[in-house]
């Protein structure tokens, strides 16, 4: 008599296989999320740089000061009368504050910054 195997997986063998690919998603999962993490900092950091600088312009082109307030993870910028917020998940600040006058020039070479846990300056001087 001639036996044939059946074609396919057995169960034993597919509970192998999901168990070795949960295993090393479970240590490749927290890698991922870290690295979007950073991606979504590091973007936080550059629209500060970018606000900042469009800030300094509207300075010049409306003549008057534009006054800022850094406090955790809130900025508050003053023009005039108007005030606007901006909330960051991944920025904090200690409090601070900033001065852009008419002509778009800040009265800091610099402000503090923490970027997840890691201190770091913001040079105005080549930014504005």
């Amino acid at each position: 008599m001639n036996c044939r195997q059946p074609a396919g997986f057995t169960l034993i063998e597919l509970l192998v296989v999901i168990t070795i690919m949960t295993t090393m998603l479970s240590l490749v999962a927290p890698l991922m999320i870290e690295q979007v993490d950073k991606a979504k900092a590091a973007a936080e950091y550059q629209q500060l740089e970018q606000y900042l600088a469009d800030s300094a312009k509207v300075a010049f082109l409306k003549g008057q000061a534009v006054r800022f307030g850094f406090d955790g993870k809130q900025l508050i910028r003053y023009v005039g009368e108007d005030k606007t917020e901006l909330n960051f998940e991944f920025l904090f600040f200690p409090q601070q504050a900033l001065m852009i006058n008419a002509n778009g020039y800040a009265n800091a070479t610099h402000i503090k910054v923490l970027k997840r846990k890691t201190e770091q300056q913001l040079e105005l001087a080549e930014r504005l």
